[in-house]
């Protein structure tokens, strides 16, 4: 085994790393309806995905190393995808935050903190409870459930995936703005 086949080896693992997390991010844009971004992924996903499979298909017979480095970057790409996909924290989701006594404190410091949240009555099976709704950002989620225990530590939460909200407050400000902040520090005529 030569120089050359590790190297072609380490590319394809590399590749289909790529391709894999593409995959994964592609999917989650596709699910929340980013139709732009998507197409990107997907082109720059079927790129590399036609690059790397042709690569180890026409030299797989000769060195099935190829192979393995191809199976390796297709299992390493699916746990990076989903690590990638958690950091990103795309999406939107509804929290439901159980308190059975400091509900009402809880409501009022996650409205301190810029979330709007609804609080109802709730009836648990110890009594009675107060059922707090906070639609959110996924990436501030934990943020949000950080605050909320440090009133109740004994709270119960659950969360499911918002398609879509009419107003969404993020208490960490929107990604793009972040990003544009300092250009429009510098250069105020972008909106």
């Amino acid at each position: 085994m030569n120089m050359d086949v590790l190297f072609l080896g380490g590319v394809i693992f590399c590749i289909e790393v790529m391709v894999l997390t593409l995959g994964t991010v592609r999917t989650m844009v596709t699910v929340l309806g980013e139709s732009k971004a998507a197409f990107s992924l997907g082109c720059l996903e079927m790129t590399l995905w036609i690059f790397g499979t042709s690569a180890v298909m026409l030299n797989v017979g000769k060195e099935p190393l190829l192979g393995v480095c191809y199976a390796a970057g297709f299992a390493c790409g699916n746990v990076v995808g989903i690590l990638a996909e958690k950091k990103l924290a795309l999406g939107n989701v509804v929290v439901r935050i159980i308190s059975a006594w400091k509900g009402h404190d809880i409501a009022h410091a996650v409205r301190e903190a810029g979330f709007m949240i609804t609080t109802v009555a709730g009836e648990g099976s110890d009594g009675p409870v107060t059922v707090q709704f906070v639609v959110c950002k996924r990436k501030d989620m934990k943020h949000l459930l950080s605050l909320a225990r440090t009133i109740d530590p004994d709270l119960f939460y659950t969360f499911e995936t918002a398609g879509g909200a009419s107003v969404i407050n993020s208490p960490s400000g929107s990604r793009i703005n972040k990003l544009l902040g300092p250009i429009r520090k510098v250069v105020p005529q972008i909106g």
